[in-house]
Order: C-alpha cells, then sequence, then structure tokens
C-alpha cells in the first residue's frame, strides 16, 4: 500500500464511460443506452464602473431557464406503462450511476449524479426505417432544479486508512 499521498494521485483513477444506469424513484432502474453531455451554467450581469476600465464585476443573474439534460435508451415492452412519461414530475431525485466495469449488479457506483426536482419535458422516437435493422430508441429530455455529484469510490477511501473492503470491486 503506498502513502496517503499516493492514493490521492494515482493516475488510474478514471472512470469508464460505458457503463450507467437511470434510478427513477428509487424503485426503478432505467437502463440508458447513452446520456448526451450535461452542464450546469449560471448566468452573469457584467457591470462595469465608472472610470475603471481593467475590468467589469460579475453578478449572478436568476435562473432564466431550466436546466436539462438529455437520455437515449432503447424503447422495450417489459411494462405496460412508461416509466418516463412526458409531464412527469418526480417526487424522489432522479439518480445517474456510473459503474467502473461492466457488472452492475455486484458493484457499488464509482459516482453517482442526482437531479433533484426533476420533470420529463420532451420525448423524441427514434427513426423507423424498413431498410435497416436496429432497435427502437427514444430520447428524453428531463429538467431539474439542482445537479449533486456524489463520488462513491469507498473502497480508494478506505485503503486510504489501511482498511480493506469485502464489496466486489475490479
Amino acid at each position: 500500500m503506498g502513502s496517503f499521498w499516493d492514493v490521492w494521485t494515482n493516475k488510474n483513477d478514471f472512470i469508464t464511460g460505458y457503463s450507467f444506469t437511470l434510478l427513477v424513484e428509487g424503485v426503478t432502474n432505467v437502463p440508458l443506452r447513452s446520456v448526451k453531455a450535461f452542464k450546469r451554467e449560471a448566468e452573469y450581469d457584467m457591470i462595469q464602473e465608472g472610470g475603471v476600465n481593467d475590468y467589469v464585476h460579475l453578478r449572478r443573474k436568476g435562473v432564466t431557464k431550466p436546466f436539462t439534460f438529455q437520455v437515449e435508451r432503447y424503447a422495450d415492452t417489459s411494462l405496460v406503462l412508461e416509466t418516463l412519461p412526458v409531464g412527469y414530475e418526480a417526487v424522489l431525485p432522479m439518480i445517474l450511476m456510473v459503474y467502473n466495469g461492466t457488472d452492475i449488479t455486484s458493484n457499488m457506483p464509482i459516482r453517482t449524479y442526482a437531479f433533484t426536482g426533476a420533470v420529463v419535458m420532451a420525448k423524441e422516437y427514434g427513426e423507423l426505417n424498413s431498410e435497416r435493422s436496429g432497435l427502437l430508441t427514444e430520447t428524453v429530455t428531463i429538467a431539474y432544479r439542482e445537479l449533486m455529484c456524489i463520488n462513491t469510490d469507498f473502497d480508494k477511501y478506505l485503503n486510504m486508512f489501511g482498511i480493506t473492503s469485502t464489496s466486489k470491486s475490479q
């Protein structure tokens, strides 16, 4: 085991971006094909002081448009009702769980994104083409109020203090 500094500066702590799922209402795991890049951006007013030309003051503006992210999933017939219908307002945060590896059933997520105040704003159904085979996809646009990013690689933090975890990790 390395020193405390070695654990924090390990260059192999990159997260793979191909194993993820969306947890809706704390019960339903929605498998996803892809998640479009999402960002949270604040708007600012630029105020220039009279006689001072070197810089401007930045003051945060109120939110004028909702924060959104898009998920793409394959259409399925496993449920009678849609999981994410247009207009659906989640009571609990929608949780995007990212795993390091392919076996999401036995591993803890390595990073978790929690979207509070989530509302399904739009749904786009993929192209149907009789000349090309493929699975039907749905692209769901979800608005949210707050985004929290949580690193959940507990094994890394336990190893810093010389504790070995009993969970299966890769």
